[in-house]
């Protein structure tokens, strides 16, 4: 029989897992949205191109960390590092990050961008009409739906989705005392 109080930290520890892993990505992404509409809107004067140009920049800002992270983590694994051949090495990273990306969150990115966050912003327009309480509120209820989403696929994925299929808050740290066979590329994504 387990005690009760252990549930209750595996719930906090988990949690303050996923803030770790998503309250970065999701100022960056933020920032750059609002940078890159900002300076879209200065440069040709329009709300639509403005809007387009704050998506892609904040999924380029989003996703930024996500593969820098992500290549990090397995160039320090030991599964890459058994390669022999720098270039190898670096193209097992990448192949391997980007494999955990499409699995962490294609399922997120698919539902939010076709279904839920037109929707919601939708709704929060027709609720609220259309003003930036709408979008903000459009935009956080649609934040929720791509969380629990991406959550959901990080926890049934982080054998997948982690170096070395680790499933400890130390997926991104060295794991090993030998000599380091990374290659120069690591220190650059630090």
């Amino acid at each position: 029989m387990s005690h009760p109080g252990r549930a209750g930290r595996t719930r906090r520890r988990r949690v303050a897992q996923w803030v770790a892993r998503y309250l970065p990505l999701e100022v960056l992404g933020t920032i750059a949205a609002v940078a890159g509409s900002w300076a879209a809107y200065e440069a040709s004067g329009s709300i639509v191109v403005a809007a387009v140009a704050g998506t892609v920049a904040e999924g380029v800002g989003y996703y930024a960390l996500v593969v820098a992270r992500g290549i990090r983590g397995h160039l320090a694994s030991l599964r890459v590092a058994r390669v022999r051949r720098r270039s190898g090495r670096a193209a097992l990273a990448v192949a391997l990050t980007l494999r955990g990306m499409l699995a962490e969150f294609g399922p997120a990115e698919v539902l939010d961008t076709f279904v839920a966050r037109p929707a919601l912003l939708i709704a929060a327009a027709a609720w609220l009409g259309p003003n930036p309480t709408a979008w903000l509120v459009g935009k956080l209820a649609a934040d929720v739906v791509f969380y629990v989403v991406a959550i959901v696929s990080f926890e049934l994925g982080r054998r997948v989705i982690l170096p070395d299929g680790r499933t400890d808050a130390t997926a991104g740290r060295r794991t090993r005392t030998t000599p380091s066979a990374v290659p120069d590329l690591e220190g650059a994504l630090r």
